[in-house]
């Protein structure tokens, strides 16, 4: 290609400044050899302020290139000769386009880089040349190489050849997909309550933070302009890395799982509505009946409370999530002593507070009855398991201000025992999902004989 000067940075911005305007996009530019040409001529156009960007020319050492545009894509190896030159560079303004197109969260990146002349660093070289790339709703590169080395001919060279390809690019994306949706790495949805839900989904090990950090700042400017209230930021754990910036942009904890924490920001200048996450534990435990009517009773390993060691209490646990009260007891009783059985009622509730992790606690009594006796120690779980009848039961009750319960039964579970040998029970229904799912169970009180 032979050196043609220009003289106007209207002629040579003015289609492609046109397109955009037109399309309503907007565009940033970074670039080395035509050293601001690209960003001038889009910029000269009446109107530029609705499609143009931030953008930087990375001129200079390859440090010095890193530092302005905050990424290091240098090649590990050095190019042997023009050819590898050339492709480094084609391999470079790709890199940087897409990066950095995704960085500022526009519409269409421009990215330009090569080498103008007059000298070269590689003796096979004796012309000027410039590698473009373009990336948006389209992508497309040329390797632009002209017949001279004069410097700023090229320079004008290089900015024509890269103005008329974004133009193309715009122009074929505008007639074949008008609606342009941006890259991003958030998923919104706007939840019933005027808030707004986010996921961070397309963030992966190698992903810069800047990215996230950009594309929050600019969702946050959003909401808060159309006056959105809460806002859920669910961070899975491959992105663990966005935390701290999401910290930074005024994001508190809400609650964390194995694979992701979720944390929440209350927009509105108000105490916020936003609902705490589940601050109750439910444990429940199981007065497991075998034929004669006897109870299973089992001493732990460990107590939680030195109070309780060596104490005869009810078998049970924690619930594990979508466990239904009998479920826990059922999968506790037959882990610890091997025994089975079937749900006859609940005994009682109890709710208690200031627990582990300051964790509320429901206790749940449930009555079973066994349909496989046997008991099979966990010797890992427990010190021992009996059946036990009601009188021997209560023959081991201590003093409610007895200094250890080794051996004994607390005054407590005497209470519910007893209560579940001789008074009423809660019953048990299923009843559908209204949310979809495992069916759900209703527990009522019986109803009074002879009612309807």
């Amino acid at each position: 290609m032979s050196p043609q000067h220009t003289s106007s940075l209207t002629e040579l911005g003015q289609e492609a400044g046109l397109a955009l305007k037109s399309a309503g996009h907007n565009v940033t530019v970074f670039e080395s050899t035509t050293a601001g040409l690209i960003q001038a001529a889009l910029q000269v156009v009446p109107g530029a302020s609705s499609y143009t960007t931030c953008g930087a020319i990375a001129y200079g050492k390859e440090h010095a290139a890193a530092a302005a545009l905050g990424i290091d894509l240098s090649s590990s190896s050095q190019p042997s000769d023009g050819a590898a030159y050339k492709a480094s560079k084609i391999a470079w303004t790709q890199a940087v386009a897409r990066h950095k197109r995704r960085e500022v969260g526009a519409t269409w990146c421009i990215c330009e880089s090569g080498a103008c002349g007059p000298t070269f660093n590689h003796s096979d070289m004796t012309a000027g040349f410039a590698a473009i790339f373009v990336t948006g709703p389209v992508e497309r590169g040329i390797l632009v190489q002209s017949d001279s080395n004069d410097r700023e001919a090229n320079m004008w060279i290089f900015t024509k050849a890269a103005l008329d390809l974004l133009a193309a690019c715009v122009k074929d994306a505008s007639a074949t997909s008008p609606e342009v949706a941006v890259e991003t790495l958030l998923s919104t949805r706007e939840d019933r309550y005027g808030g707004v839900e986010i996921e961070v989904t397309g963030f992966e090990t190698s992903t810069p933070v800047r990215l996230f950090d950009v594309e929050l700042r600019q969702g946050l400017e959003t909401w808060v302009a159309r006056g959105k209230k809460g806002i859920w930021l669910k961070v899975p754990l491959q992105a663990a890395s966005c935390v701290g910036s999401a910290v930074t942009q005024g994001f508190q904890f809400h609650h964390a799982k194995q694979d992701y924490v979720l944390l929440t920001r209350w927009l509105p200048d108000t105490p916020s509505s936003l609902p705490k996450y589940s601050f109750t534990q439910i444990g429940v435990g199981g007065i497991v009946l075998n034929g004669k009517g006897e109870v299973l009773m089992v001493q732990e390993r460990v107590s939680p409370i030195p109070l309780f060691q060596g104490s005869w209490k009810l078998p049970g646990g924690l619930a594990d999530p979508s466990e239904d009260f009998a479920e826990t007891v059922a999968r506790e009783v037959h882990e610890e002593t091997g025994v089975t059985g079937s749900l006859i009622g609940v005994v009682s509730i109890r709710h208690s507070h200031g627990f582990r992790f300051s964790q509320g606690d429901i206790y749940v009594v449930v009555k079973i009855q066994a349909t496989k006796e046997e008991i099979t120690l966990d010797p890992h779980e427990l010190l021992d398991a009996q059946w036990m009848s009601a009188v021997a039961i209560e023959s081991l009750v201590a003093d409610p201000s007895a200094d250890s319960l080794d051996g004994k039964v607390s005054a407590n579970n005497w209470k519910v025992i007893s209560n579940a040998l001789h008074g009423s029970l809660i019953e048990g229904t299923v009843i559908p999902n209204s949310r979809g799912g495992k069916s759900s169970m209703l527990y009522t009180a019986p109803k009074p004989a002879g009612a309807l």
